[in-house]
């Protein structure tokens, strides 16, 4: 039977957030799977193409999510420190790619807020971070699923294209994938 895009949600990511959060050693990892759930569902509320540039209002619901973010320019740093550094460099970033200082970004479990900032530096306890993320799609799951651009995976049994393999398999995709070679 197929599962819907809320039981694939849960399974794919809350479930498997839920057995990371008690390790701390987790805490990247917890933090690099939350973050992309959270611009997916952001880009959808603001109605952003996966090719669009995140806009001020992309921001300002960012700043609602976490008040810390006291503003749209506090935002876009706390976006750069983190989203970028992490989804593409696997670190926090120190500087805009024009070269420009940006605050020191710091992960820690040892915070009773999910983001904290005061100029100068933003921390983030990865774990209230992500529950914070995983609770406002919950809340409003049918914007984070539906969207033509970029549609959530599902999961469907395929035939190998290899040659001399004839067993389906079964795999996810968000393409159509034809089932027969």
């Amino acid at each position: 039977m197929k599962k819907t895009d809320l039981e694939n949600f849960n399974e794919w990511y809350v479930d498997t957030l839920k057995q990371m959060y008690p390790r701390r050693e987790s805490g990247i990892a917890v933090f690099m799977l939350s973050i992309p759930l959270l611009e997916r569902y952001l880009r959808q509320k603001n109605q952003l193409s996966p090719s669009d540039d995140l806009n001020d209002a992309f921001m300002k619901d960012l700043c609602t999510l976490f008040v810390a973010l006291a503003d749209v320019k506090t935002a876009r740093q706390f976006w750069s420190v983190y989203r970028n550094g992490f989804l593409h460099q696997a670190t926090l970033s120190l500087r805009t790619r024009k070269g420009k200082n940006l605050p020191v970004g710091v992960l820690s479990h040892d915070l009773a807020d999910a983001v904290a900032a005061d100029g100068k530096k933003f921390l983030v306890h990865p774990v209230l971070f992500s529950q914070c993320v995983i609770r406002e799609i919950e809340q409003n799951f049918s914007v984070f699923s539906k969207s033509i651009a970029a549609p959530l995976p599902t999961v469907s049994q395929y035939k190998l294209i290899q040659a001399g393999v004839t067993h389906p398999y079964e795999g996810t995709s968000a393409a159509l994938v034809p089932k027969k070679p």
